[in-house]
């Protein structure tokens, strides 16, 4: 996150001001964190999806080696 300087013609901020921009980068930080978190959960979903349908191809692979 980037800081930025508030000013006014009289010099300082109010401190509700400095606290509301505060607050309002933070919830753009959350949702942008929120959407990756997202497709990070989709691509892990896809993964073991993939992983679970090429494992249950082999799954009697050792048991008719065995047999």
């Amino acid at each position: 996150m980037q800081v930025a300087k508030l000013s006014r013609k009289q010099g300082l901020a109010p401190v509700g001001s400095y606290f509301e921009a505060i607050a309002r980068d933070l919830r753009a930080a959350n949702e942008r964190e929120a959407k990756m978190q997202a497709e990070l959960d989709q691509e892990d979903r896809e993964l073991e999806m993939l992983y679970r349908h090429q494992s249950a191809s082999r799954t009697n692979v050792y048991a008719e080696a065995a047999a």
